[in-house]
């Protein structure tokens, strides 16, 4: 079958059938669009990728390479790349994931692998990159990263880490505590660092010494929460309340107390951060700061396929708010769940 014999069924020109396959550069009206995706399912019509991209100058893919040490699995980046492949699809494009796991040399191959299939963009989700790979890239592939400090040349999307950080302890401390705890990873992960600058202020804004001894590292997942906090609430001096810089951490943390026969919140206050779906789903219910996952994964997606379609695109920076849902973890009422 040919895009002849498709405009023939569907009655229009072969022109009119490239533009709906290829979202233009014209446009079609509504109805000559449903007569060609039909007469394109009638007749099983395959356009030949390479040609195509021979055409266009373009793979029609994006890349998208996340930092989890989860192994994928990670509440926040499942519900992100999900949200990026639905907005991709929409728009013709086909999505290559990667998942660095915190590794700067794994970040390097899936980078320099994506660009050596030509993919038309990448969203890096807390991937760093070199200062020469960025120039490398400069003007050749829009880039997107998300959760990290970028070149100004690269579009960014955050949320406001260090205000969550913030509004977790700030609401901590309400609840009467002192000892506040800090469960995060690496302090030299962009979020994190911030997320940590937010506990820490409001500590010393509330007149509270922000103890190093407070401080537990970890992977961010729920085996190193669990561990983190397993020490931390070893200790001699152990906290009443921990804030953990990702959901899946508080969630080990809360396993960890259980494990110590500490109860939540009666011997340890509980906070994450994501706003992932499973935390209503725990026991408590996890209290946590919510970050908007899906509109930043389309805001980001919708950003990358703009810069990839048009020359004029400028990078852009945008910073999403956070929002404190409070749940029983911290001693808040416990909300019920309605089905």
């Amino acid at each position: 079958m040919t895009r002849n014999d498709v405009a023939r069924l569907a009655g229009t020109s072969p022109a009119v059938v490239s533009y709906v396959i290829n979202n233009g550069p014209r446009p079609v009206s509504e109805s000559a669009r449903r007569r060609v995706l039909a007469a394109v399912e009638q007749l099983g019509y395959r356009p030949n990728a390479v040609a195509r991209s021979l055409r266009s100058r373009r793979t029609w893919t994006i890349g998208v390479i996340a930092s989890d040490s989860a192994g994928g699995t990670s509440p926040f980046f499942g519900q992100f790349t999900r949200a990026c492949e639905e907005v991709a699809w929409q728009r013709g494009y086909s999505v290559l994931f990667g998942n660095s796991a915190e590794d700067p040399d794994r970040a390097e191959g899936y980078i320099r692998a994506f660009l050596e299939r030509q993919v038309d963009g990448l969203v890096l989700m807390r991937v760093p990159v070199s200062p020469e790979r960025a120039e490398e890239m400069r003007g050749h592939i829009p880039v997107v990263t998300i959760d990290h400090q970028a070149p100004p040349f690269f579009s960014r999307l955050a949320v406001d880490d260090e205000e969550g950080g913030y509004q977790a302890t700030r609401h901590l401390l309400e609840h009467g505590h002192r000892r506040i705890g800090f469960v995060g990873g690496r302090l030299d992960i962009t979020p994190v660092e911030l997320r940590a600058a937010g506990w820490r202020r409001a500590l010393v804004e509330a007149g509270v010494e922000a103890r190093a001894g407070l401080v537990a590292e970890s992977s961010l997942s729920l085996e190193g929460g669990y561990d983190a906090a397993f020490r931390l609430l070893s200790s001699g001096s152990r906290p009443t309340a921990l804030f953990c810089s990702i959901d899946d951490q508080a969630i080990g943390a809360m396993r960890a107390a259980a494990d110590l026969g500490l109860g939540v919140p009666g011997d340890v206050a509980v906070v994450g951060f994501d706003g992932a779906r499973e935390a209503a789903y725990t026991v408590p219910g996890l209290t946590t700061i919510s970050q908007p996952i899906g509109e930043m994964a389309r805001h980001a997606t919708g950003t990358l396929v703009g810069a990839i379609e048009s020359a004029d695109a400028e990078p852009v920076t945008k910073i999403f708010p956070a929002a404190l849902v409070t749940r029983g973890s911290c001693g808040c009422p416990e909300p019920r769940l309605h089905r």
